[in-house]
């Protein structure tokens, strides 16, 4: 066992990892605050539809001056 990688590749034929490039991190921080942005808006619309107000004409409610 001369090495860990898959048999049959030498180390000139073995590629290094690539870094990401800043045009890439860009990206995908966009995207992801988009997707945060998304989800935070969608969960206060359905927070604010969830509250009911009282109905319009009932004991409780404000007199309309």
């Amino acid at each position: 066992m001369s090495s860990p990688s898959a048999p049959g590749l030498s180390l000139q034929q073995r590629r290094e990892p690539q870094l990401a490039t800043l045009g890439w991190a860009i990206r995908r921080a966009a995207l992801g605050l988009l997707i945060l942005l998304v989800a935070v808006a969608l969960g206060a619309w359905l927070f604010n539809a969830s509250i009911d107000g009282p109905p319009p004409h009932s004991e409780y409610a404000l007199p309309q001056n």
